[in-house]
């Protein structure tokens, strides 16, 4: 299956549409007007410390930017942007000397008050309050511990959370009110096996999301883990594919302390952290990077990390601030009461006395389906009846939703009419600790007959159509009230659909079901469920798949791609334009393997070259399903042997542990843990071969293979011998074991092999061919080990190596050959 190249519901579920028909049009790709490139840097910065820990909330149409404050200087900084792209300095939004070495402020709006949290100099809490996000923040709490990087999150019931580091893992308590955490401290379970800091956490379709990092800003190995849960306080589980954002070598290294925060689609979540440059004057040096994350059912995946050129996030379809002294051209007047706009208040409407509903509305109309965002407030009330909110899918004045927050009952009601008969409508109780004198989002996301309701991010309400609404235009509504409203935006992208129709980044990975317009045409749709992710099922002959992606730089690539195949097999290929430009790849099932397998099939030496691209996935032949792909950079293997022989371990790049070249053999001390590679991260398809030492009792000694993003795990006190993602096939006193290495070790088989003596040679042999590891012992041609990894994330690429712990070891006669 290796080849070489010369030249609705279930979509709300997905996080995508559900699939259907071909994409629209030609195979031309609109231009991209707008990119930027990770690490970012900014005006104004803290000189030679960066833009550590950065926090990234919305309000109002704007994004606002905190990063920790240097250890020497007190107060925080804060930038302002429009759309993540364009960054304006404001200052500094708190002075007080509690802020001197300020550490990962974040910042959460409620009922008209922004409230800070932060951690000076890593010594306990803080929470600062303002009336702006650009402050001036004021003290409002004395110190209440908890160690560092602290974090909030509130419920969809308006129950607050507040989370920090501990010593085993991130741990929560609940909070009694913005400025009060209770004296519970629970374990969350969110832990990396080592210090766990820097917790954000979010909901989305009813489970708990929690990200989190570690083990140390200055390791190369510092990196992102997320987390699922059924509860806000305790169980969150660690995500499969863990680490979700890692890279110790290259353009950026040392990726961690991250935030979430919706991009100006209203619907692509963006994952903002830091880079580790090296010291600086005080403290490490550190920017910020940007990347996208795409779901798939209820897992999420970083399209990242990216260093090269990106399509900037994009924006919604239609928005206005209303940051002027009229009502503008792209809206229009719907019934009694009177409406203004100025730049220091935004947009008011006064719709007092006469019950009648008042509305604003937008020229343009949405699509079918949307995502639509608004600010509502309200102020001076005329009758018990008093209401704002918003209006959507507007078709006449007949046939129209409205959702309204009621302060006098403080419910969220919404309502469908057709026909000028109120048809549908739902509503529901609003958090007692809601004060809707104040601004609050309101956002309304359609997909299909299904309608969902937000209040300030909260979901508050739900309405299931009996029949579509199709497309219409949104606006705003109040009705015996003078209320306020300020930012109002909608965009076509719902549920995480925005995937379809964003760039995959080459080097990167893609999931199927984010294929353009849902893109399979035939085959049955989609397979799976949302804890192991959603998948193109059923794919057949003439059926085919479209991808936008984005490489980085013209070269020669290796693709994977996670399929399986139907009973006789299947053969399937890439396609540029009308141009195939990959052979056929043939996939068949696996006779050795269970029924149902996903099997990794691809092709190395692919030709790409730089910038966006549409690439379609085209059935040539037979059945199968696809779930995802991957492409990395490619480096053949040429046959090499080291003899140590010239005292000198040149190629070979050490990580840990004290290494010598003596009497012909490299040698690792028994001082402490050791790790060295040798080769290129593109290899693919090899046989690595050499002999080793058997450890004395309590050691370990082995070969890596597939070798990536290793760093050092003994630097800065971390004290982890796994810190690589790879195989690892090692000998102890129980006997020879493969296991696989992820910042973590997950056995994988042992064999039934009886070892020499301490201190005595071992030949073994590694045999790494798609995602089939084969180990072969003493020189023997049948194999003690044939391990195929079917998991959701085989390594299929990397380095040799290798690497011992607890024991003195000495490795000699090491051979590496292409195999096919």
């Amino acid at each position: 299956m290796w080849r070489k190249a010369g030249v609705g519901v279930l979509a709300a579920l997905l996080g995508v549409g559900g699939f259907g028909c071909s994409p629209k049009g030609d195979d031309e790709l609109p231009p991209i007007a707008r990119t930027y490139a990770n690490p970012i840097a900014l005006e104004d910065e803290w000189g030679e410390y960066g833009l550590g820990d950065p926090f990234i909330f919305k309000y109002n149409g704007y994004y606002y930017l905190y990063v920790s404050t240097r250890d020497t200087d007190e107060g925080i900084k804060v930038w302002r942007s429009p759309d993540l792209a364009k960054w304006t300095y404001e200052g500094l939004c708190a002075e007080e000397p509690l802020t001197k070495g300020a550490y990962a402020p974040e910042v959460r709006y409620w009922n008209g008050k922004f409230y800070l949290y932060t951690s000076p100099a890593g010594q306990g809490h803080y929470v600062l309050v303002a009336d702006k996000p650009t402050g001036p923040f004021k003290a409002a709490t004395d110190n209440f511990g908890r160690t560092i990087d602290g974090s909030t999150f509130v419920d969809d019931d308006g129950s607050w959370y507040f989370y920090y580091a501990g010593p085993s893992g991130i741990q929560a308590a609940p909070m009694e009110d913005p400025l009060t955490v209770a004296p519970e401290e629970l374990p969350t379970g969110a832990y990396m096996g080592g210090w766990t800091e820097g917790p954000t956490v979010f909901k989305r379709n009813g489970k708990y999301f929690m990200t989190y990092t570690g083990n140390h800003v200055f390791s190369a190995g510092y990196r992102v883990d997320a987390a699922v849960g059924d509860s806000p306080l305790q169980g969150f589980r660690g995500f499969a594919n863990n680490p979700v954002l890692l890279r110790t070598e290259g353009p950026t290294v040392g990726l961690g302390h991250n935030s979430l925060v919706r991009g100006p689609d209203l619907d692509t979540d963006y994952m903002i952290y830091h880079n580790l440059e090296g010291p600086g004057v005080v403290g490490p040096l550190r920017h910020m990077n940007m990347d996208r994350i795409v779901w798939n059912g209820d897992r999420f995946y970083v399209a990242g990390p990216t260093a090269g050129p990106q399509p900037a996030p994009e924006l919604p379809d239609f928005e206005d601030r209303f940051e002027r002294s009229d009502l503008g051209s792209d809206w229009q007047k719907k019934g009694a009461g009177e409406w203004e706009a100025s730049p220091e208040e935004g947009l008011i409407a006064r719709a007092k006395g006469s019950g009648e509903l008042s509305m604003l509305l937008a020229k343009p109309k949405t699509e079918e389906d949307y995502t639509a965002e608004f600010h509502v407030r309200i102020g001076a009330l005329a009758e018990a009846e008093a209401a704002a909110g918003a209006v959507f899918s507007y078709e006449d004045d007949d046939n129209y939703g409205v959702v309204l927050l009621d302060p006098g009952a403080g419910r969220v009601t919404a309502e469908v009419r057709r026909d000028g008969r109120a048809e549908e409508s739902a509503e529901a109780a609003l958090p007692a600790n809601v004060d809707l004198s104040r601004l609050h989002e309101l956002r309304v996301e359609k997909q299909g007959r299904s309608l969902r309701f937000y209040v300030d991010g909260m979901n508050a309400l739900r309405l299931e159509l009996r029949s579509d609404l199709g497309a219409g235009r949104v606006g705003y509504a109040a009705r015996n009230a003078e209320a306020g409203f300020g930012y109002a935006a909608f965009s076509g992208h719902v549920g995480g659909s925005g995937a379809r129709t964003a760039y995959a980044p080459v080097p990167g990975a893609w999931q199927a079901v984010h294929s353009e317009d849902g893109g399979a045409v035939g085959g049955e749709g989609t397979g799976g469920d949302a804890a192991n992710g959603y998948y193109a099922a059923g794919l057949k002959k003439g059926d085919s798949l479209s991808y936008r992606v984005n490489v980085e730089s013209d070269g020669e690539y290796s693709l994977r791609f996670r399929v399986r195949p139907g009973p006789e097999g299947a053969k399937f290929r890439l396609v540029a334009g009308k141009t195939a430009f990959t052979p056929d790849i043939e996939v068949k099932p696996d006779p050795a393997g269970e029924p149902g397998e996903w099997l990794a099939a691809g092709m190395d030496e692919v030709k790409l070259k730089a910038g966006p691209q549409r690439w379609k996935l085209e059935i040539v032949s037979g059945t199968m399903d696809f779930i995802s792909a991957d492409a990395a950079k490619y480096a053949p293997v040429t046959a090499a042997k080291e003899e140590f022989e010239d005292r000198s371990s040149s190629g070979w790049t050490r990580y840990e542990g004290v290494w010598t070249i003596k009497e012909g053999q490299l040698r690792a001390s028994s001082v402490q843990p050791a790790k060295i590679l040798w080769g290129d991260y593109g290899w693919t398809d090899y046989e690595f071969e050499a002999d080793l030492t058997v450890p004395d009792e309590g050691g370990r000694t082995g070969v890596l293979v597939r070798a990536t993003n290793p760093a050092n795990g003994m630097d800065q006190g971390q004290n982890r011998t796994d810190f690589v993602q790879g195989y690892y096939v090692y000998a102890d006193a129980a006997g020879l074991h493969l296991a696989k290495l992820n910042y973590g070790t997950v056995p994988l088989a042992d064999a039934d092999y009886s070892l020499p003596k301490a201190g005595d040679m071992l030949r073994l042999k590694i045999r790494a061919i798609g995602d089939r590891i084969t180990v072969f012992a003493g020189g023997a041609d049948t194999p003690v080990i044939d391990f195929a990894d079917r998991g959701d994330a085989p390594f299929l690429r990397g380095k040799v190596g290798f690497q011992a712990a607890d024991t003195a070891a000495r490795f000699d006669h090491a051979s590496v050959a292409p195999v096919s």
